[in-house]
């Protein structure tokens, strides 16, 4: 599910659905995204590159990047 909305930046953004949560988001899928000012470490890109085929909610991804250990193999 996706519904274009302009934020205030004047930025068009999707509202989508996390595939990690299932909650509602809002991602404009450009430099001007919110995720653009989070530092992902490499292993979580790695990571999410491997398990998902889109974007993750705000929460779903500083959990990420909060857990020790993500990305790394077992």
């Amino acid at each position: 599910m996706e519904e274009k909305n302009i934020q205030s930046n004047g930025v068009a953004a999707d509202t989508t659905v996390c595939p990690a949560c299932g909650k509602l988001f809002t991602c404009s899928r450009s430099e001007n995204c919110w995720c653009a000012t989070v530092n992902v470490p490499v292993d979580v890109r790695k990571y999410l590159a491997l398990r998902y085929e889109s974007c993750l909610c705000r929460n779903c991804l500083e959990k990420l990047i909060h857990k020790p250990g993500t990305g790394k193999q077992r």
